[in-house]
């Protein structure tokens, strides 16, 4: 008598089910058996009989023992955390950041932190602080540094001269601390500093007067300039002068020679005195040089 597929299913359920289990089980275990880690990141493996593995999985895929060893993933990409006092910047609710110069000005400050971790201190970075190193590591650090170098400084300091030198003295201390982490710091960008209201009016009010006081300056070369200027003029007159004088005392004919000079051209006698006729053809021909035939 020919069975039904049903009769058939109904007979072998129990066989089918439990192959069914065994073989989803398998799937499970195998799945969990393979890491895949992607690039840019790498894995710390914790093994729950011997503790954490020294050595990461870096990127490709990797065979695990199976609800023995689980593994946790950390990215080794360049990654930036801002500091900032205006909202649109900040990364977290409330970040900002507050220090007191050299001198007592209070200073807000916007900071970028671009930093890295380092592959081959992941192991004891997962072990002494774990995933959450931006709160307990970078964070208070960066606050400290920041702080107490900016302490060191005048205001005037901080806000132009020597901003670059404070910028590089928060880049070295702060790469200092989170290299003893296991942290890379990339770079410390200084983006934005900012004082109370009324220290930007005393500076504004400072360069107003640093700038009447270079347009006085400048006023002052100048009236010096000119008086030199007169008094070379004038002592060029009197040189002039004196020259003349003595020209004059050598040849009084220069006199009359200068007054014929300037009379009409038209004019050819004049009648200096009731016994004297001058003739200018005469006259300036005795006076002009001679020509050598």
């Amino acid at each position: 008598m020919q069975r039904r597929p049903e009769d058939l299913l109904n007979a072998y359920w129990p066989q089918l089910a439990i192959i069914g289990g065994l073989l989803l089980l398998l799937l499970v275990v195998v799945s969990q058996g393979l890491l895949l880690v992607q690039p840019g990141y790498e894995a710390v493996v914790f093994n729950r009989l011997t503790g954490l593995e020294p050595n990461t999985r870096a990127t490709g895929i990797h065979l695990l023992i199976p609800l023995v060893e689980e593994p946790i993933l950390y990215d080794i990409r360049t990654q930036t955390y801002t500091m900032a006092g205006r909202a649109e910047e900040r990364a977290v609710a409330d970040d900002s950041l507050t220090a007191l110069t050299a001198d007592g000005q209070r200073v807000d400050l916007d900071i970028s932190v671009r930093y890295r971790l380092d592959p081959a201190q992941l192991p004891p970075l997962h072990r002494n602080t774990g995933p959450d190193f931006l709160n307990k590591i970078i964070r208070p650090a960066s606050q400290a540094v920041v702080r107490n170098d900016v302490a060191l400084y005048s205001a005037i300091g901080v806000y132009s001269g020597q901003r670059q030198e404070l910028q590089e003295r928060m880049e070295q201390d702060l790469g200092g601390l989170m290299g003893q982490e296991g942290l890379v710091l990339q770079s410390l960008l200084l983006r934005n500093v900012d004082f109370s209201r009324e220290f930007q009016e005393a500076i504004e009010a400072k360069q107003i007067a640093e700038q009447e006081k270079e347009r006085e300056r400048y006023r002052v070369e100048q009236a010096q300039l000119q008086k030199q200027r007169r008094i070379v003029q004038a002592q060029g007159e009197a040189e002039s002068l004196r020259l003349r004088g003595a020209a004059l005392a050598q040849n009084p004919d220069v006199i009359r020679l200068e007054y014929v000079r300037r009379l009409p051209d038209d004019t050819q006698t004049i009648l200096a005195d009731p016994n004297v006729i001058l003739n200018f053809s005469d006259f300036l021909s005795s006076q002009l040089p001679k020509v050598e035939q």
